[in-house]
């Protein structure tokens, strides 16, 4: 192993406690029964603290909870083997929460080398000899009452925190140089150990009160809540990555829903010509795009085209020689087509480069500009609905047959969600077409914002909307469209004063899950289930199981029958 700053920062604490712990476990009063203690004592208490520290609700790789454990240890076993305990059960708990990961089957979040591990087990363990150093000097070991405990503890727990702070501050000051705005956050997940000395004073009062018997069975009770929290944390955490991995894999490819790509080609195409013949330094294409409003991209002298206003410093570089500095000459042209601006360009040029041929050069290509800016918004037009943004129908028949058609072959998944606006002519009755134009592109914004690389949103027709999600499981279709009937449902609109209530119901269905044969089919089945979400309510989420079971976003399971299925709609097999 190569020995850089960083790998030193992380070997200086496991060297110290290494250098330590041989040092207190001579020392009688520190191990009155030798470096491990009693046998049985030592692994139930280990047991307990590596079982307590698997929940870490805020990520910290320490102890945590598991300090439940340490007072009882320093009583029955002595501060040195409490000490060891720390940092075995610190490694037990990171490799039993990594098991646990893989067993799962989830994308993996980052993990830290195994470096890293060993120094902050290592500083788990410096934090319980810290700790056992003062509970020794408090006399914390001689049978006291509740008022001495309340006493000792939080100098116990304070000097148990004190060796991962102190970990915590040199690493960022000196691996991030981060300053104290940054840090000071970074060290509250540490206070996760202190409800952990807590709960080990509250032990040993039980067991001072009520007896050994009763205090093992409290602390049972105990490390079975704080398992149970990390069961619960791991399974969240485990959903959340899959989901996002999906979200992820999804994205991959160009976005087909916004348009934006074919905009930004024709800013290249503009952006090349220009340079072209004109020298320039800053570069802006400002668009004016139907139904999406402004659209600004630009590019510095030596920098790629990216979509944001340009920002030229107030004077041009200076020249070799001598030269007299002058103001940018900024070009600025209209891009028009049948009297009507499409686009605006413009050009910083330094004026002591500029040459009037290119600029008169530049005027002769304008129309030809123009042109391209107009394809590309009548392109955009024919694919996306100017009204809420999403995809026409048109675009989508093609996208889905096109795609079942891949995931067939490929044996890769394709999952659609048939959504529909609840109640909508009561809308449109209640408050008018306005409001309800205003309805559509509300929730055609919340609709379309998932909607890129495989993934495609479109307008069906009205009040229906559908979502293509290439390579992704119903299940996790199920989870996407239950976000986007949570976030509709929270959607703030109003008129004359008063809110819109808006609600959506979502039909979703997947192959190969279900054995359809076109997109068309599974377009059909996912519809029957929207139908059945209408039926059973509204405002639900529903996913097609096949043989007539239906779950819902929560994790129900209901079936359907002919009464809730709709006449025409076909039956397919899982």
């Amino acid at each position: 192993m190569r020995l850089t700053r960083e790998n030193s920062l992380w070997l200086a604490p496991t060297a110290l406690f290494a250098l330590a712990v041989p040092v207190v476990t001579v020392i009688p009063r520190l191990a009155p029964e030798g470096p491990i203690g009693s046998p049985w004592a030592a692994v139930g208490l280990l047991a307990a603290a590596t079982l307590a520290a698997l929940h870490r609700p805020l990520g910290v790789g320490g102890l945590g909870l598991g300090t439940i454990a340490l007072l009882p240890a320093f009583v029955h076993l002595g501060v040195a083997p409490a000490a060891l305990m720390a940092l075995l059960a610190t490694l037990a708990a990171e490799l039993v929460r990594r098991a646990v990961d893989r067993r799962r089957q989830a994308p993996l979040p980052e993990r830290r080398r195994p470096l890293r591990v060993v120094a902050a087990a290592a500083v788990a363990g410096l934090g319980a000899l810290a700790a056992g150093l003062v509970w020794v000097a408090a006399d914390g070991d001689d049978p006291a009452g509740a008022a001495d405990l309340r006493l000792v503890v939080p100098l116990v727990a304070l000097a148990g925190l004190l060796p991962a702070v102190v970990f915590e501050v040199v690493a960022r000051r000196s691996l991030r140089e981060e300053g104290v705005a940054r840090i000071l956050p970074a060290l509250l997940p540490h206070l996760i150990d202190l409800p952990g000395y807590l709960l080990g004073a509250l032990l040993l009062l039980v067991e001072r009160r009520a007896g050994a018997a009763l205090a093992v069975a409290w602390l049972a009770g105990a490390v079975a809540l704080a398992v149970e929290a990390a069961r619960q944390e791991l399974a969240a955490a485990a959903a959340g990555r899959r989901l996002a991995e999906s979200e992820r894999l999804s994205q991959v490819g160009a976005a087909l829903a916004s348009g934006t790509p074919a905009l930004e080609r024709v800013a290249l195409s503009i952006h090349g010509e220009c340079r072209a013949i004109l020298g320039f330094s800053w570069f802006q294409l400002e668009l004016d795009v139907p139904d999406l409003g402004r659209l600004s991209f630009a590019a510095a002298e030596t920098g790629d085209l990216v979509e944001g206003e340009p920002a030229p410093p107030p004077m041009p570089p200076a020249l070799p020689g001598f030269h007299r500095r002058e103001p940018w000459r900024r070009i600025e042209r209209d891009l028009t087509a049948d009297g009507e601006r499409l686009a605006t360009l413009r050009l910083w040029c330094d004026p002591r480069r500029v040459e009037e041929r290119s600029v008169t050069l530049l005027d002769g290509l304008l129309p030809s500009m123009a042109a391209s800016v107009r394809g590309a918004y009548l392109d955009r037009e024919a694919r996306v609905d100017r009204l809420t943004g999403a995809a026409t129908r048109r675009l989508f028949e093609t996208r889905l047959a096109e795609s079942f058609a891949a995931c067939r072959d490929e044996g890769r998944s394709l999952a659609l969600v048939v959504a529909d606006l609840d109640h909508f002519k009561r809308i449109n009755d209640g408050w008018g077409h306005p409001v309800g134009d205003q309805a559509l592109r509300a929730v055609g914004r919340v609709l379309v914002a998932p909607s890129r690389g495989r993934e495609l949103c479109a307008r069906w027709g009205g009040e229906e909307f559908v979502l293509l999600f290439e390579d992704t499981a119903g299940e996790v279709a199920l989870e996407i469209a239950e976000r986007l009937r949570r976030r509709i449902e929270a959607i703030e609109l109003e008129a004359d004063g008063d809110r819109v209530p808006l609600s959506m119901s979502f039909g979703v269905a997947a192959f190969p899950e279900l054995a359809v044969r076109s997109g068309d089919e599974l377009l059909a089945v996912a519809d029957a289930a929207l139908y059945a979400a209408k039926r059973l309510g509204r405002n639900l989420a529903l996913l097609d199981l096949g043989r007539g079971q239906l779950r819902t976003g929560s994790g129900r399971v209901v079936a359907i029958d002919e009464s809730i299925a709709p006449p025409d709609a076909p039956v397919f097999f899982a």
